[in-house]
């Protein structure tokens, strides 16, 4: 008999935290060199120094990042048959020495090279060959990193951040990446100790203005579903969580429809729509006519309409 035979969704779940650990990483040096370059000027070399005493970690956000999407296509398996996971002949699989039963993680696993084959051959609908070739190569990068020591072998924080959104869009099609690392953050081990998660939507709203302006309009839209060559509007209600955390200014809400006189502003973050009233701006010489009904603030400068 078989025990502890997992399922899917335990499979999916510990993809998700690898997602997030890697996604962790990768996001803090980013945070960090913004911040930095806010108190003082960063010159390139100090920027090269940075980033090349942070590789290893990077490196290791790959590998992590890797091992979740091999979690996350075993849960695809594991919900046709747990059993396709089992790897080796019989004669070599463990024994029940004591009549009570052998747990399902003794048994050797199929390879990680394997898995793509085995899916498209049992599955009802393949995974398509752009997710096949991505899936390859970070194979290939991820052992590259673990085995060997390659002096040439560089990923970005940039590059890590774009593939991790690039795999969860392919393997989880229904969810939200922004929902789950919100998620994640509230369910942090430091809320257990603290009880404090006042800060979570600041920082979230900081993570993903960070993200937000160094991808490409092509990925915007296929990552958070927002043109970023429209106009874009500072969130009131991301302004407003993130001032309590730190003073940025969160601008990349759109208007939804993208119309002269739409009244409502969607932001990929809250993943709301926002009201707002057409009413030219108070503040100064500020051109904006977008005014948050929720907050009173104009969403082009974001100052406080008295």
């Amino acid at each position: 008999m078989i025990n502890d035979i997992p399922t899917s969704s335990e499979f999916d779940s510990a993809a998700k935290a690898q997602f997030d650990f890697a996604w962790d990483i990768v996001i803090s040096f980013l945070l960090t060199l913004e911040e930095a370059g806010r108190y003082s000027a960063i010159d390139k070399e100090d920027e090269d120094a940075f980033w090349e005493t942070a590789k290893q970690r990077i490196l290791t956000s790959l590998i992590i990042a890797q091992q979740g999407v091999e979690l996350a296509i075993k849960g695809k398996l594991v919900s046709i048959s747990p059993y396709l996971l089992i790897a080796g002949n019989p004669s070599d699989w463990p024994k029940d020495v004591d009549g009570t039963g052998v747990s399902f993680s003794d048994f050797r696993s199929v390879d990680a090279q394997d898995l793509i084959k085995i899916h498209n051959t049992t599955a009802a609908s393949c995974l398509d060959h752009r997710f096949i070739s991505l899936f390859e190569n970070l194979r290939k990068l991820r052992n590259k990193a673990m085995h060997t020591v390659d002096k040439k072998l560089n990923v970005s924080a940039e590059e890590v951040v774009a593939m991790l959104l690039e795999v969860h869009a392919y393997l989880y099609p229904n969810d939200n990446w922004v929902s789950t690392r919100r998620r994640f953050l509230f369910e942090s081990p430091s809320t257990h100790v603290f009880f404090d998660t006042s800060h979570v939507e600041g920082l979230v709203a900081r993570e993903f203005l960070t993200v937000f302006n160094f991808l490409t309009p092509s990925q915007t839209s296929r990552f958070f579903k927002i043109n970023k060559k429209q106009r874009l509007y500072i969130c009131p209600e991301c302004k407003y969580e993130s001032d309590k955390y730190e003073m940025i200014e969160p601008r990349y809400a759109v208007l939804q429809p993208n119309e002269p006189d739409s009244t409502h502003l969607y932001c990929f973050v809250c993943d709301s729509l926002h009201p707002v009233t057409r009413d030219d701006c108070k503040s100064g010489e500020c051109p904006g006519n977008v005014i948050s009904d929720e907050y009173n603030s104009c969403c082009t400068c974001g100052e406080h309409q008295d």
